[in-house]
Formats: structure tokens, C-alpha cells, sequence
């Protein structure tokens, strides 16, 4: 679905991801050279021109979809592709990418990763849970997730820990773009435009690591072959399993 750009004539979007604010991350539009132009230089203007955009409003072009709002943010976070389509018979049109760095690699100072998946066309209804998909896209998700938790972790991660650890985490360090019932999301906002799956991870290292070494006490985790005792104290056992995994 394409959606028109309000007050901005000739720009079309087919794709955006927004952050849980409603803070712009990615944005894939279509437009003649002239109005692309003007739209980065409106952006690059914001709040000190009346004519300059801080948000932009996404108008769809059927009615049974709702406008999306996008909150622009500080436009020096944004980075830019773009590029001339072959001629069409809209004429002469160009693709433009704007997106934040932090979307395509794991930020390790500040221990956020970003997982970004599109999947095939879903269902008009909201879409929010990962067991609606089918199961081979839930492990690739899984597995795409596993690698920024292991990126960032200030610990060594064994790969059979995947499912376990994520399931343990799940509630208090992931965030899905567009979910409900969650005090530090606003769906509205961040729902994705385009047919997407979104999730932030924000590792709180010493819970992660407090998380893990319980799970290992318990017996929930275990290097492989060789069994962890469980202990009732709060350190891991003298016979230390995360030495082991490194």
C-alpha cells in the first residue's frame, strides 16, 4: 500500500519503521527529484521555518487504513540513499532511503540492538504476536534475535541457549513495534508501516547476567553433555560454567 505525505505534494512512502515513540528509524519514499529535494530540505528546517517539518502525516490511499504520524527527530541521526528508477508511466521518479545507523548494527555503548524482518503479507487484523507466523520465520526472527543478545552481552552465550534465554527476557528487555499492553510502548506510534516485524533489545547487562546465572543454577541451561549442579547460593558454583563457555 502506498501512502501520500501530507503537505508534501508528489511524495509517496510504501515502508516505515518508527521506534516506540513514533520517532522516525526508516523511511522508504517515492517522488520526482524536484519534491524529493524539497522534502529533505523541509526536513533539514524543522521548527525554525513555518514551513519546515518536524513530523510528517502518512495518508493511505484507501480509507480503511488510518493516517500514520512520524515524528522526524533530530534530522542529523538520519542517513540518506537514493536513487533513479527506470522510466515508468509516472515518468522520471526517484527512490529515497532515509534511516538511522543505529537500525543496521547493534549499538554496544549503549546496549540497544535493533531486529527488523520482513515477512510475507499478514493479515489485516493487528499483528503482533510471533506465533502467528509460520515456524520457520519464528526461528529465522529467533535466530537474527540471538545474534544481537550475544553482540551485545557482556557475558559468553552458548548457541543452545537461544530459546530459553529469549523466553526469559522476553517481557522485561524486548520490545515489539506496534504492540499492545506495554507501559514504554505507544502502538499507534509505532506500529510499522509495510508488512514488518520490529523488535528492540535494551540489555540491562548485570539482570541479563543475574538472568542467565540463575537459569544456569537451575538446571534450565547446561554445556551440553556436562550437567551444571544446581546451588542454593547466590553465586554460580566454583566449577564456573561461563569460563568454560568461553
Amino acid at each position: 500500500m502506498l501512502y501520500e505525505v501530507e503537505r508534501c505534494q508528489g511524495i509517496f512512502v510504501d515502508a516505515c519503521i518508527r521506534d516506540e515513540a513514533g520517532r522516525l528509524l526508516m523511511l522508504s519514499a517515492y517522488g520526482r527529484d524536484t519534491a524529493i529535494k524539497e522534502l529533505l530540505a523541509r526536513m533539514q528546517l524543522g521548527a525554525q521555518h513555518q514551513d519546515g517539518l518536524q513530523e510528517l502525516t502518512l495518508k493511505p490511499q484507501y480509507n480503511e487504513a488510518r493516517s500514520q504520524k512520524v515524528f522526524i527527530g533530530n534530522v542529523k541521526d538520519l542517513d540518506k540513499l537514493s536513487g533513479r528508477l527506470p522510466k515508468c508511466v509516472y515518468g522520471n521518479l526517484n527512490h529515497l532511503w532515509l534511516y538511522n545507523p543505529v537500525i543496521l548494527a547493534p549499538v554496544k555503548g549503549a546496549d540497544v540492538a535493533w531486529v527488523i524482518e520482513q515477512v510475507p503479507k499478514l493479515p489485516n487484523i493487528q499483528v503482533t504476536k510471533a506465533h502467528q507466523l509460520d515456524p520457520e520465520m519464528v526461528d529465522k526472527i529467533k535466530t537474527r534475535l540471538w545474534a544481537a543478545i550475544s553482540h551485545l552481552a557482556s557475558i559468553p552465550l552458548l548457541p543452545h541457549w537461544r530459546d530459553p534465554v529469549i523466553a526469559a527476557i522476553e517481557h522485561s528487555m524486548l520490545l515489539r513495534m506496534g504492540q499492545r499492553g506495554h507501559e514504554d510502548i505507544n502502538p499507534l506510534l509505532s506500529e510499522p508501516v509495510g508488512d514488518f516485524i520490529v523488535l528492540k533489545v535494551t540489555l540491562d547487562q548485570s539482570k541479563f547476567a543475574q538472568i542467565v546465572t540463575d537459569l544456569v543454577r537451575t538446571g534450565r541451561l547446561d554445556l551440553g553433555s556436562q550437567k551444571v549442579p544446581p546451588t542454593t547460593s547466590g553465586a554460580l558454583p566454583a566449577h564456573n560454567p561461563m569460563a568454560l563457555a568461553m
